[in-house]
Formats: structure tokens, sequence, C-alpha cells
């Protein structure tokens, strides 16, 4: 298992330094599920690249991912979960916030994590056990102890978002919506930010991030405070000194 972590790290750095290149010369944009919901021709390229590298390093195991008809939930005790590029509308506009993520997964639960954002060369990296990463040294998360003092970030939705940014505003000294759950996750193991609400997150998304945050002490649960799974589209990734505030928060009023 230790071979797989190390390999799989340089695969998806890797293709992130190959992602950087094909940025430079120019690519198309489609809508995918409606105007709000774009692909661009290099998700489908990275996620090619990914697929065929694990494929060669590591022989035929399934894969669920975000693009080509792969988003079904595999049924089989083994698999990659895999987002070529997630944070595909802030790649599109030339934002930096993107990210590929992948996560191998046995039993439904991430066995080893990778977030790497190619544009900042921040590569988050976890091993279920052996703790968690970023560029190879052990993050020690100083997380705020008081909610007050706390940096929340948020997923996006139209008509929805705005709820919960009112709810907490005036609970937390900041929130942030950065268009990539998979980097607000390892921001959020890395004591960047204190939690990430996710409000329709995909296992694609969020499955290398949730084994992320677990290896650096955090925790993830739904709203009801009950334990969330990678398949939990809406869940608080949470720091474990404001879990229970945020809890009562999100709990008391979603009643």
């Amino acid at each position: 298992m230790k071979n797989l972590f190390s390999e799989l790290k340089n695969i998806v750095y890797e293709c992130g330094k190959e992602l950087l290149k094909w940025k430079k010369t120019g690519y198309d944009i489609r809508d995918k599920n409606g105007p709000d919901d774009i692909v661009t021709e290099l998700d489908l390229r990275t996620q090619d690249l990914l697929m065929e590298k694990l494929l060669k390093k590591f022989g035929d195991i399934e894969v669920l991912a975000e693009e080509k008809d792969l988003d079904r939930r595999p049924q089989v005790s083994e698999y990659w979960v895999i987002d070529p590029i997630d944070g595909t509308v802030n790649f599109s506009r030339g934002m930096a916030e993107y990210c590929i993520s992948v996560a191998y997964v046995r039993g439904d639960e991430p066995e080893i994590g990778i977030v790497y954002v190619p544009q900042m060369d921040m590569m988050f990296a976890c091993h279920r056990g052996y703790g968690a990463f970023l560029n190879d040294e052990k993050i020690m998360p100083c997380w705020s102890k008081n909610l007050s003092k706390s940096i929340i970030t948020m997923g996006n939705i139209k008509g929805t978002t705005y709820k919960y940014f009112e709810l907490l505003e005036h609970q937390v000294m900041r929130i942030r919506i950065m268009g990539s759950a998979a980097i607000q996750t390892a921001y959020t193991a890395s004591g960047f930010a204190d939690a990430f609400i996710s409000l329709k997150a995909n296992a694609w998304d969020i499955a290398a991030g949730y084994l992320l945050l677990k290896e650096s002490g955090g925790e993830v649960v739904r709203f009801d405070g009950s334990k969330a799974g990678i398949y939990d589209q809406k869940a608080l990734y949470a720091n474990p000194y404001i879990t229970g505030d945020l809890i009562k928060i999100l709990k008391g009023w979603e009643k």
C-alpha cells in the first residue's frame, strides 16, 4: 500500500504538469448539464490521461469519475474515485483554485487521497492510518477553538447558499466560497480554514478530501451529527473544536 501511495502521488503530479502545459495552448468549453455547469476539453483529456496511467501501473480497477458516463456508484469493493478538474469554472476563467482529486477506495471508504493544485504546486496527500501531508510535510493543523474566530467555507448553490450565509455570518469570523469542494476540504484539513459546509458535493469532489480531514484529526458528519460518508452530498467537514457548535446551528435551523 505504501508503494501505491507513492506511485499515485507521482501519477497525479505528472497529470497536473501536463494540464498546465495544455492550458497554455487553449481549449474548448461547453455546457454540460445546463448553463451553470460546464466542462472543458481539458477535463476530458486529464481524466483520460489519469485512467491510462492508473491502468498501466495498477491494472484494471473500476473507476467512479465525473466525466464520460463514469458517474455511477461502483458495485465492487475497490475502485478509484477521480475528478480530473475540480473547480472547472475557476479553471476556465484563469483562477488558481482548481485541482485534480483522486482517491483509492475500498468498501466505500477512502484508503488513499490526493488533491493536487497544479497552479500553486500544492500536493495534499494522505494514507489511512499514516496521517495527512502537504508537499510531503505532515499536516499539523492550527484550528480555531472558538466558532466566533473561525473561517468557514461552503458550497455554492443558487437560491440556497445565501440562506446558510445569513445563518452563519454573525456566528463566525469569515465565510469563504472558493468554487472547489476538494480544495475546501483540503484547506480545512490543513488548518487554513475551520470547516467546509457541503451542500451538494459528489463523491468525486470530496473522496480524497474526506480522508485528508479525517487523517488530520477533523470530523465529517451530517447536519444532524450522525456519521457521514463519501456519498453524503450534504455534510459538515469541520475541525473538532467547532463541530458541535455548527451541528447545533445547522440541526436547529433545518428542523
